[in-house]
């Protein structure tokens, strides 16, 4: 029976793809993976603007043309350069915008990430779980086949109705179909982990490993602390980033100042002045960057205690659906499970030597067939109760 709960062997062309495998290649190549991490370079932009020590480019501005005098035409010009200087730590503030904004998309990515490894974690254990029971369905058309070919010995030894023959073979179609449907719940839980992990290669992966080993990865998890979670290291740096938004509209309440040289030539004559201009923030002085800035800072903050709250509630949850799931295998695993093949041996030999009907056959082997199938649905679900737990404790990453 360990079989069954074990990924299959890979068939010829096939690559074997173990669990850890699979999340490693979730880390290093998975779309989804690379699209959140460059959201962070694209944020790191945004730090180049605001470290510039000027937020204006300087102005030039030139002015010439003719004059006419009574004994001659002379060209006049003016030339000018300006540059605004900001006040008020504005510079400072950006940068601590920007620098938030670039902490608050590396915990996107982290989170991010996250889902995408659990993702990977449960179709990899979907995978398992449909070729285990295709496997348990490929194992009863054997015997199915089996029991329809010793029906035909028994019929010809005249020992049976050709009744039971055709209901010996009707049993070999029932358990063909069910082959079927099982290999296209195979091929459909395979192209699920495939799309997650970009695969490339042409021949499917074919899962390898014991679903028990996903449970007992859940039977030790410490809960990471709230602070360390990326959901609420997104809403510290949305905190941060308002709060610099804060400071930014302050700052903008102090005036521009405008430091200047101009040099002009007038009828022939030379002259040269400085320039000092000051903008009065008389009407815009950062009034929407501190009233938006103060209420998405209030925000973040409510929103970080109510998320605390869920995933304290989610990871309590999760335990207990965990040892729940742990509780629906284990009579299975030890009442049923040691004497399920010994006992299937012996309704197979009853049979064939007439102490066992036909009917009463195909009835113990439905009752055997249907145990496989719901030990190896009950270590699954275990399995993926384990990797919910975990993913909702923050340790799987």
């Amino acid at each position: 029976m360990a079989a069954f709960v074990c990924g299959g062997t890979a068939a010829s062309g096939q690559s074997t793809l173990t669990y850890q495998q699979a999340l490693t290649m979730a880390r290093e190549r998975a779309p989804r993976v690379a699209i959140a991490r460059a959201r962070i370079d694209e944020a790191r932009g945004r730090i180049v603007g605001a470290r510039m020590r000027f937020r204006d480019n300087p102005v030039l501005d030139v002015s010439a043309g003719p004059r006419t005098l009574e004994s001659e035409t002379v060209t006049d010009f003016e030339l000018g350069i300006n540059q605004i200087v900001e006040l008020g730590n504005r510079r400072t503030a950006r940068i601590d915008a920007a620098e938030a904004s670039v902490v608050r998309e590396a915990a996107t990515s982290d989170a991010t990430i996250r889902q995408l490894i659990r993702d990977v974690a449960v179709s990899f254990v979907r995978g398992q779980q449909a070729q285990a029971r295709l496997d348990v369905l490929r194992a009863a058309e054997s015997v199915a086949k089996d029991a329809l070919d010793a029906a035909d010995r028994r019929y010809r030894a005249g020992d049976v109705a050709v009744l039971d023959v055709n209901v010996a073979r009707a049993s070999v179609a029932r358990a063909t179909a069910h082959v079927r449907v099982a290999d296209a719940d195979r091929a459909a839980a395979v192209g699920e982990l495939k799309a997650l992990l970009a695969w490339t290669e042409g021949a499917d992966p074919a899962v390898e490993g014991d679903l028990r080993d996903r449970i007992r990865d859940g039977l030790a998890v410490q809960l990471l602390p709230a602070n360390e979670r990326p959901e609420v290291r997104m809403l510290l740096a949305e905190a941060a980033e308002a709060q610099a938004d804060v400071r930014l509209g302050q700052g903008l309440k102090k005036p521009d100042l405008g430091f200047g040289l101009r040099f002009e030539r007038e009828e022939g004559h030379r002259a040269a002045a400085a320039g000092f201009s000051i903008g009065l923030p008389l009407f815009s002085k950062g009034q929407e960057q501190m009233a938006t800035g103060l209420a998405r800072a209030s925000r973040a903050e409510l929103e970080r205690g109510v998320v605390v709250t869920e995933l304290e509630l989610r990871a309590r949850s999760a335990q207990t659906v965990f040892q729940m799931r742990l509780a629906a295998a284990e009579p299975l695993q030890r009442d049923v499970l040691p004497g399920l093949e010994e006992n299937e041996r012996l309704a197979r030999r009853s049979f064939e030597v007439g102490e066992l009907s036909l009917p009463d056959l195909l009835v113990i082997r439905r009752e055997f067939v249907d145990t496989r199938l719901q030990l190896v649905d009950a270590l699954a679900d275990a399995a993926i109760a384990s990797i919910d737990l975990q993913a909702a404790a923050g340790v799987l990453r």
